[in-house]
């Protein structure tokens, strides 16, 4: 069976309105459209299809806010929210045809009811952060072009800034908290919806720093994420999900909502993930007995660092880890806090592009089987990577398509086709090798260091240093040197400050001499994305330009005030 009849086989896991018979139907210069014959509507997947007298009284969704307040929505109670929504949307406009919807908001019932909304109106949506700056969000507007803005923000800056948007843009700002819904006229808006159509876009910053609008599909991407909840989280209708992710993530969409709910299980959306490092809200929070938790590998190591007891639920079965390689002492730490240690962590390889999983170790094996810190093995035979190498770091890359894989980037051909080699390989742009038939992620190919003619990833030496009890966090940066090839530098979260040596001592001991770095810097934290990536690329132009005031887009930022104390700290280094 070759990976097109595969996946016609699979496409029974979702509800069609129409089912497919042809699996794949590809075009010029890469472009493809799966199921191109099927329709469905993804809104019948994740609500309709729960409604009977056993599940519509079943919790759907769990909602924690800022103040770390629990509440819920029943399938039935959701079912009634989307459709108010979906009518009070319409005539919002006069019954005028919407293309596009811009979603402003985090992880909430908002956000959650939107994006089901839209979903079963057939509306291209996106959603970006809540508190993205002005610049970054204006950025997004020019790109996706909406003709609807729904924000969650009651800031009097961020809406002086709409209005004018709104005026420039010939585009309807509408404020949550302005909607009443509670008497909304139903109308009847079921679509049947084309499998190839545009379902969502997300923006992903890169390395470059400028926002790329990915965009999904509908029955390939439901298709895969289902399938992925399935055979890599052991997802089931009475699991229940907390995927630590913001809506504006990829993350966000899969795992969190639109995965969960077309298996008929139920998930918890949290406005501020931050809030699982207080131990005690941990606790409470898992009395809704948690089986799946899907956590930022960033907030992983700050669990590691602040925890003094061991979490081991009972109501666990699956433990996941994404946004980050998982370095093997902070997945060790991980599976024992909240496990035996035996258990292997689902350390998910993938990137929005892809739209979920690509490789990961699976819900039920151990960690002998999937060492911690290995991104596992690829999903099936019929996700094809490119062959790697036991010592030698080679590019990843897919040689044939699957299901969840983008269809389109907002901003052009020119930026569609740096995704394919001349072999039409989907590159995902991170270097690897495999031990065992386990994968080893090793970073992005601008993150490898060359030093005097030794090529080693920022990963490894990373993991490295992270063997050390006493550092929470360490970031490797290197910077290109005319005789050296490139010079390394050590940015490390510590509770202490003078651990040079034993740092330069452990590198030593496994890389040699070569490997040490220039200058080792010590922080508070390190600069993070909200989906929990370290923001390599300001460490590597502050070291450049420690005196700038301008280092890019970094709107997706979790902490701006960081970005002053990294100046200060290599600025006044001693």
């Amino acid at each position: 069976m070759n990976f097109k009849k595969y996946w016609l086989t699979q496409s029974k896991l979702i509800k069609w309105i129409k089912k497919p018979k042809t699996a794949l139907k590809q075009k010029k210069n890469n472009y493809f459209t799966w199921f191109p014959d099927g329709k469905l509507n993804i809104y019948s997947n994740c609500v309709e299809q729960h409604l009977d007298d056993k599940t519509k009284n079943k919790i759907a969704i769990y909602f924690v806010d800022k103040d770390n307040k629990i509440s819920s929505l029943t399938y039935k109670a959701l079912d009634i929210q989307i459709n108010k929504f979906c009518s009070y949307l319409i005539k919002s406009t006069n019954n005028k045809k919407i293309n596009r919807v811009m979603i402003h908001a985090s992880s909430s019932k908002w956000s959650a009811v939107s994006m089901l909304s839209c979903a079963k109106l057939g509306i291209h949506f996106s959603v970006v952060f809540e508190d993205l700056a002005k610049q970054a969000i204006e950025k997004r507007i020019r790109i996706f072009k909406p003709d609807i803005i729904f924000s969650i923000s009651k800031n009097t800056d961020l809406i002086e800034f709409f209005s004018k948007v709104s005026k420039l843009k010939k585009l309807k700002i509408i404020y949550f908290h302005n909607i009443k819904l509670e008497n909304v006229r139903l109308i009847k808006n079921n679509k049947n919806i084309n499998s190839g159509d545009n379902f969502f876009s997300i923006f992903t910053s890169g390395s470059t720093g400028d926002p790329k609008g990915i965009t999904h599909s509908y029955g390939g991407f439901l298709l895969y994420v289902v399938y992925t909840c399935k055979h890599q989280f052991g997802m089931k209708k009475n699991s229940i999900i907390l995927t630590a992710s913001d809506a504006g993530w990829i993350n966000g969409h899969n795992y969190s909502l639109f995965g969960p709910l077309a298996i008929g299980a139920t998930t918890i959306l949290m406005e501020r993930p931050i809030s699982l490092l207080n131990e005690t809200f941990l606790k409470k929070l898992f009395k809704l007995k948690i089986s799946i938790l899907y956590l930022p590998v960033t907030l992983i190591r700050l669990m590691k660092k602040i925890f003094k007891n061991k979490h081991k639920y009972k109501s666990i079965i699956t433990l996941g880890s994404m946004g980050e390689p998982l370095a093997p002492a902070v997945g060790q730490w991980f599976s024992k806090c909240f496990s035996n240690g035996k258990k292997a962590i689902v350390n998910t390889y993938y990137q929005t592009e892809t739209g979920a999983i690509i490789c990961s170790p699976k819900y039920n094996e151990t960690c002998k089987f999937s060492p911690h810190g290995s991104a596992g093995k690829p999903l099936n035979k019929y996700i094809k990577l490119s062959k790697l190498h036991k010592n030698k770091k080679r590019e990843i890359k897919v040689e044939n398509l699957w299901p969840g894989c983008m269809i389109n980037v907002l901003n052009g051909y020119g930026e569609w086709k740096k995704y394919w080699d001349k072999q039409n390989n989907f590159r995902m742009f991170d270097l690897g090798t495999t031990k065992n038939n386990n994968i080893l992620v090793h970073g992005r190919l601008d993150d490898v260091i060359n030093i005097r003619g030794h090529r080693i990833g920022s990963e490894e030496i990373e993991s490295t240093v992270l063997k050390l009890k006493e550092i929470f966090e360490c970031s490797a940066i290197s910077i290109e040197d005319e005789l050296e090839g490139h010079i390394l530098y050590l940015f490390v979260v510590s509770k202490l400050k003078d651990l040079d040596e034993k740092i330069n001592s452990k590198i030593k001991s496994i890389f040699g001499v070569y490997a040490l770095p220039k200058k080792i810097y010590y922080l508070s934290e390190l600069p993070k994305t909200r989906s929990g990536k370290i923001l390599r690329r300001l460490l590597r132009d502050i070291l450049l330009n420690p005196k700038s005031n301008d280092y890019g887009d970094l709107s997706t930022i979790l902490n701006s005030e960081i970005v002053n104390e990294i100046q200060y700290v290599v600025k006044n280094y001693e």
